[in-house]
């Protein structure tokens, strides 16, 4: 998800020299770091290729004051997904601490071309992810949807769920921000219970949470996710947050109904589901995403 601006990092020679010392005695690199090479990784975190004679890895760096436990969230949520479907994740070598730094260290992945039956694994995986289920909806941890805290206390109900820890959660945050006026919340209130017979009853899906086109990657030219915010949740959440932005291939929609079908009226209930994404969007970047919600809720409510 596109997140928020967090101000540079350096990296400073104590810290370079702390992250060969770690290397060193995880057995990782024999040899010297010889360059750190800026590269894109959204707002939250710096992120740099970590460059060795004897190979590459992917680093990540924030302020450990302003995002605490983020990586080691990140790593229970990349464990949770491995194995899981044909869809891969890096692996994570090790995260840890130093001084007000807070870093994680990545296989790097070298992007190339999407083979041809990219989209076709890319569905079959995605369905095969869901069908990993839960007793409850939730997870026994609170995570990270962007640079903010996503809250999963479980419960039996997913319309309880969606309503109490995900919209209620983020119009209480853009309102005392002031980024969502009095009307439009007023709105979202009188959309709740609404919302319990809207949902179609399925068993809890184990979901990537944040599935828009910058968390994926080619890998080998397979599918690959990466930034999971995950819960176990209702499947049609990460499918409309694939709808949100765009970026995905018709194909993969195609595939995943043949393994795993959707029940009827699904695309009618994507402008639902995408209520909390774009709320996150009101809370990371502002009131112009509260113009996206209000043209959903004009037709609902």
């Amino acid at each position: 998800m596109l997140i928020t601006f967090v101000p540079p990092i350096m990296i400073s020679t104590p810290f370079k020299i702390h992250l060969q010392n770690v290397f060193s005695a995880k057995g990782l690199a024999d040899d010297s770091i010889q360059t750190f090479v800026p590269v894109s990784g959204g707002s939250v975190n710096e992120a740099y290729k970590v460059e060795l004679a004897s190979g590459n890895y992917f680093l990540k760096v924030n302020r450990l004051d302003f995002f605490p436990q983020m990586f080691e969230k990140e790593d229970l949520g990349l464990s949770l997904l491995n194995n899981k479907s044909l869809i891969t994740v890096p692996n994570v070598l090790f995260y840890g601490e130093f001084e007000n730094h807070a870093y994680l260290v990545m296989e790097y992945i070298e992007e190339c071309d999407l083979d041809k039956n990219y989209w076709a694994k890319f569905g079959e995986g995605l369905a095969q992810l869901h069908q990993n289920s839960s007793a409850q909806f939730g997870l026994d941890y609170t995570n990270y949807n962007g640079s903010l805290a996503q809250i999963n206390s479980v419960k039996s109900n997913w319309t309880d769920f969606f309503v109490e820890n995900r919209l209620m959660e983020q119009q209480r945050q853009a309102y005392d921000k002031g980024r969502l006026d009095k009307t439009l919340s007023d709105q979202l209130e009188n959309l709740y219970p609404k919302l319990e017979s809207f949902f179609p009853t399925e068993d809890p899906s184990l979901l990537h949470g944040d599935l828009w086109s910058g968390n994926y990657l080619v890998k080998n030219g397979k599918p690959c996710f990466m930034d999971p915010a995950v819960y176990y949740g209702h499947r049609e959440v990460d499918i409309a947050m694939s709808l949100l932005f765009g970026g995905f291939g018709k194909e993969m929609y195609e595939v995943y109904n043949d393994y795993f079908p959707l029940e009827k009226g699904w695309e009618k209930r994507v402008d639902v589901a995408n209520l909390y994404p774009l709320m996150v969007h009101v809370n990371l970047f502002g009131a112009s995403y509260a113009q996206r919600v209000k043209s959903i809720l004009k037709h609902l409510v």
